[in-house]
Formats: C-alpha cells, structure tokens, sequence
C-alpha cells in the first residue's frame, strides 16, 4: 500500500501540478496533512514549488515534480537498448537497402514490438479483453514506469503512459502516433487500438483507446498492421 507521500507524488505525475487543496481533496487528506507531506517532499528535493496570484485574495503556491521526483518513475532504458541492439544484430543489408533514416527506426522498432509481443502473448491467450488490457498495461509500466488502464464508459477501455519510453529517445515528428506501442498493444490485444495524446489535469500522456466488441464480436487486426518499415507517423 502506497504512503500519503507516494500517493502525492503519482497525483503529480497525472496532473502536472496541484495545491495543497487539491492534494488534500484527491487523496482526502486534511488540508494541514497534505502541506506537511508537500514541503516534506520539496525539503527531499523531490517536488518544488511556485507562488502563483490569484485575481483577488492572498497568493498561493503550486507544487510539482522536479527531476529527481520524475526519476522515481524510472524509464527502462536497459530494457530498450537491450532490445535494439539485438534487433540491430539480426538486420541483414536487404532489409534497410534504400530505406531513409527515419524508415530505419521505424523498422526496427516494428521488429521489435512484434518480438516484445510474441514473448508476452502466451500470458494473454485465452484471457478476455479486460484481462488482456491489464496485462499489457501491466507490461507497459514495466518498461516504462507509470501506465493504467481503466473502463472508458460506451467505448470499451483505454491505457493511459505518462511516462513513455519512446518521448525522449525518438524525434517528435516520429513520438507523435507512438507506432511502437500502438503496434505491440494490437498484437496483444488481439484488437485495434487507436492513439491519442491527451492532457490529463495540466500534464500530457498517450492514451490507447481499445473499443470493446460489439455483439460479442472479434476483431482480428493483425491485417491492419502496417507493413515492416511503412510506418505512418500521424
């Protein structure tokens, strides 16, 4: 179970910012509680603070996470260069024959996500699609550090990352779509999922909106995958 302290810092990581109102609202906290817990975290150097004016009464302070309070959210960037250079050493000179760099990297980032999910499908098959969504945002906190899923009312489900691996490694005409997981969900899923960047309170994350069947229907999407090397960066 998570502490009062854990808990703010993975507010902040959803909304960006709070006050101590806020905080002590969300996790319904006294008010005095939640400002201890808060100037607790920023004398460990893990949230900071700003004063901000309101158009009348006194001033009041936000708080958010610093770069040591987002570390706790860490980014498995072992994981990821493990996986690319496996991935590089199986490349042959066919397959990037007359490829431009950014087809390169979509390439093998294809390849990789097709292996990421092979590895994982036998912990899914035979699950229904609300298991098979906590499974794979399940394997995406791992690599990445904070995802969740949850019901999306008339829709089906959706998978939100506040803390993709891909945003700070790939050029953002590229990041912009997310092919990789896009492409690793749809495998595990067994279903098509769509992409969205979203502002959640006043932080942005990815959400992968995965609509649920109709009439108990099956979707079978591995045909709308594109083709190796042939990403399209919406």
């Amino acid at each position: 179970m998570q502490s009062s302290k854990q808990q703010i810092l993975v507010l902040l990581k959803r909304t960006g910012t709070v006050t101590v109102e806020e905080a002590a609202g969300a996790l319904s906290l006294a008010s005095m509680t939640a400002r201890q817990h808060l100037i607790g975290l920023e004398r460990d150097g893990l949230v900071r603070s700003e004063k901000v004016k309101r158009a009348t009464g006194r001033p009041h302070f936000v708080y958010m996470l610093t770069p040591k309070g987002e570390d706790m959210f860490p980014r498995r960037y072992d994981l990821l260069a493990q996986l690319l250079l496996d991935e590089m050493g199986m490349l042959s000179p066919r397959d990037i024959e007359g490829l431009s760099a950014s087809e390169k990297r979509s390439l093998v980032v294809q390849r990789i996500a097709d292996r990421l999910a092979e590895k994982h499908l036998p912990k899914v098959q035979g699950r229904d699609l609300s298991e098979r969504v906590a499974a794979a945002a399940d394997l995406l906190q791992e690599i990445g550090g904070f995802a969740e899923w949850l019901p999306a009312p008339g829709l089906g489900f959706e998978i939100r990352d506040y803390n993709c691996i891909f945003s700070r490694v790939l050029p953002d005409s590229e990041v912009s779509g997310c092919p990789w997981h896009v492409r690793l969900l749809t495998r595990l899923l067994d279903h098509p999922v769509s992409h969205e960047v979203v502002m959640n309170g006043r932080v942005q994350c990815c959400r992968y909106l995965i609509e649920a069947p109709k009439n108990g229907g099956r979707a079978h999407p591995a045909s709308q995958l594109p083709e190796e090397g042939n990403v399209s960066h919406a």
